[in-house]
């Protein structure tokens, strides 16, 4: 099957005659559907993806729920078809055989990575470099990693784009400055100063939700978290009071969010690669944690420390974490 026909089938539905054309083509058996627990009280749909292969044939399909990829209310979810966002094509991968078809763009799984971001820098756009490469290509993601050192392809993703949330239908408050967010770092609860920067984006009714949690989520609809230490016993047998003691900043659809408006501490920004991040703190990381997914990197500064997650598969930041000083080991 011609590679470039196989990518123009994203964003169409797993019922699309020709989406079926390839599953059977590729002698795909299964076929993708959202999973249902009717005894869930907060379902019936559990998960809104599913994915289908072939490992004999080094070829793997992904599925979203069209209304869960276009961010449309839990309600919807399971009434609309799949629609097919990812393609997965193997080259050396554990229990997986290589595809034995032509990749696009011009790749070969025998490619080592200069070679690959030599075809793929004229092709795509905006490379964002980690243990993977990812390109920008027509509305697609084009994500490559690597195998023996770096001397061989171990897949090929393409992968549709995700579209931004719907608009709200109202007017948010606009986002503080981050220096005005790293002045409450360590502020009791009760400080006017707190209640003045996080009071337009509704913190007085959370109050109950930090008193039980210590967290005020207010990620949907400001892509923020913010974090509290849980009150403590003090003489008199009085409570002493929460403090201020870190805030998250998220990119959108991370925990359910929408994205952070505001600015990001050393000029950061949601597109940028864990690499790009590196540059902008002008130095390594005080620690960093990295799995085949996702990973997590720490900065300690005077004024506070500085957590970044990021994907390590699409190589962009998921969410960005201001702590207080000394409290770190506490959230880490």
């Amino acid at each position: 099957m011609n590679p470039n026909d196989l990518i123009a089938l994203l964003g169409r539905p797993a019922t699309d005659p020709l989406v079926e054309g390839a599953l059977q083509h590729h002698a795909v058996r299964n076929r993708p559907e959202v999973e249902i627990d009717e005894e869930d009280a907060d379902g019936p749909v559990v998960e809104t993806q599913s994915w289908v292969k072939n490992s004999r044939r080094g070829i793997e399909f992904g599925f979203d729920d069209e209304a869960a990829w276009l961010g449309l209310d839990e309600t919807e979810f399971g009434k609309r078809p799949m629609l097919l966002t990812q393609l997965y094509l193997y080259g050396q991968h554990p229990n997986v055989r290589p595809y034995p078809c032509p990749l696009p763009f011009g790749l070969k799984l025998t490619d080592d990575r200069a070679t690959v971001r030599r075809k793929m820098d004229a092709i795509g756009s905006n490379r964002h470099s980690y243990v993977r490469d990812t390109w920008d290509v027509q509305g697609n993601l084009v994500i490559v990693s690597y195998a023996a050192g770096g001397s061989c392809i171990a897949c090929v993703l393409c992968e549709l784009m995700e579209p931004p949330l719907p608009p709200l239908g109202y007017a948010l408050a606009a986002p503080p400055s981050i220096d005005s967010l790293v002045a409450l770092l360590g502020l009791p609860l009760s400080d006017p100063a707190v209640d003045q920067t996080l009071g337009p984006f509704g913190l007085q009714d959370h109050l109950a939700q930090i008193r039980e949690t210590s967290t005020c989520d207010l990620c949907d609809p400001y892509g923020l978290m913010v974090e509290f230490t849980a009150p403590q016993p003090a003489r008199g047998g009085t409570l002493q009071e929460a403090l201020l003691i870190g805030m998250t900043f998220c990119r959108e659809r991370e925990l359910g969010a929408r994205a952070w408006r505001g600015g990001l501490p050393f000029d950061l920004s949601f597109e940028d690669s864990p690499e790009t991040a590196e540059r902008k703190l002008g130095r390594a990381p005080d620690e960093r944690l990295d799995d085949p997914y996702s990973g997590i990197a720490l900065w300690h500064e005077p004024d506070f420390s500085l957590r970044i997650f990021y994907s390590t598969v699409e190589n962009r930041l998921a969410r960005v974490s201001l702590i207080a000083p000394g409290v770190w080991k506490k959230t880490a």
